[in-house]
């Protein structure tokens, strides 16, 4: 297995090599997911200023409140740091470590993550420097996970089958939304899943496709939606099932069997060379055949890997062409206001020869027995 060191590492020297050929001369990372995809430096959101200066040549720096001293001990292949006290100007030791590197009047590369804040500031104190967005260059890296990065997220949803499973044999009437999403948080933690999200909508309820969880009971005769995902360093999963509380009727198994076969479809059409455009327009057509394309309200997917939602999004007009090695979410679904909603995703990764299902539970039309 690769060190962490190396692979935070030789991210960045590819980031770098692409964009020195457009004529970047250093990259310069605020918190977010990709600074500790490339440096190895854990920096959650803050005021205060902290970001990662890396030129082309020349030693890298990561400039940080003195109240972050512990990253010195973080494993990471940037071994300065630069710490400024609370009564300094953060920018000005910023500014510092760019004329240090001799980067005055440098072409930098930012990603969406930059706070203007902070660099209409450093503008100010640096006026011939000049930034770039490199935001798409730095996302096409991500999309492809190596076999460590893939192990870390089959470990998470593991977990996340687990938690699921156990949840749903949890159902009882009376229970609410809160309660079982409090089961699944539990037993998500127990397993060792690091800090995620827990959606879950009874009954009309599940029509909201971003409602959360609340108050309503679970009453016989409900539909249970779940969202669920967690992290194993830093790696994300994404789990969507759809069950019922007691026997499904007629018009409730078609739709759930429309929205499965969706899902199914678009599992056996990934592979590579297929755009996200088509794949989205694949699952698309299968709901639009069962006469609910109206209720197929969102994109069929979303990029996953150190954010739970990121490049690729699997959706209509989307270009991009998959690759072995790109993670994302599968997930059709059909909402009627007011009546009922039905989703089933799974987290996926396109191989070579096709797909793999990271997350692994059963995506039959299951229904649990009412228990009072």
């Amino acid at each position: 297995m690769i060190a962490m060191t190396d692979f935070h590492k030789e991210k960045a020297d590819e980031a770098l090599d692409i964009l020195n050929t457009r004529g970047a001369d250093a990259l310069l990372l605020f918190p977010g997911a990709d600074i500790g995809y490339y440096t190895g430096f854990s920096i959650g959101p803050s005021e205060r200023l902290a970001a990662a200066l890396i030129p082309f040549s020349g030693n890298p720096v990561l400039v940080v409140n003195q109240l972050e001293a512990e990253l010195r001990g973080q494993k990471s292949w940037i071994t300065d740091v630069d710490l400024w006290l609370e009564h300094e100007d953060p920018v000005e030791i910023l500014a510092e470590n760019f004329e240090r590197l001799d980067l005055e009047d440098a072409v930098v590369a930012i990603n969406e993550d930059a706070p203007w804040g902070w660099i209409n500031r450093l503008i100010e104190r640096l006026p011939k420097l000049f930034f770039v967005d490199a935001t798409s260059y730095m996302s096409q890296i991500r999309m492809v996970k190596s076999q460590q990065e893939l192990d870390w997220m089959r470990m998470a949803c593991a977990i996340t089958d687990k938690a699921l499973e156990v949840g749903f044999g949890n159902l009882h009437t009376g229970l609410t939304e809160r309660e079982l999403a409090g089961i699944l948080t539990s037993e998500i933690r127990s397993n060792g899943g690091g800090a995620g999200f827990v959606g879950v909508l009874f009954g009309e309820r599940a029509a909201l496709p971003h409602g959360r969880p609340g108050e309503r009971e679970l009453e016989p005769g409900d539909c249970v939606l779940v969202d669920l995902g967690t992290n194993v360093h830093g790696y994300s999963s994404d789990l969507t099932r759809t069950v019922f509380y007691g026997k499904p009727s007629t018009r409730e198994a078609e739709l759930y069997a429309l929205v499965n076969e969706a899902n199914q479809i678009a599992y056996k059409a990934v592979r590579p060379g297929v755009s996200c455009g088509e794949l989205d327009s694949i699952a698309r057509k299968v709901i639009d055949n069962g006469g609910c394309g109206e209720y197929f309200i969102h994109r069929l997917g979303h990029g996953i890997g150190l954010q739970v939602h990121e490049r690729p999004y699997i959706v209509q007009g989307n270009e991009l062409e998959l690759e072995a090695g790109m993670t994302f979410t599968i997930e059709p679904g059909i909402y009627i206001v007011g009546e009922i909603g039905i989703r089933v995703e799974d987290t996926v990764v396109c191989t070579a020869g096709g797909c793999e299902r990271l997350t692994r539970l059963t995506r039959e039309l299951t229904f649990y027995p009412i228990k009072d």
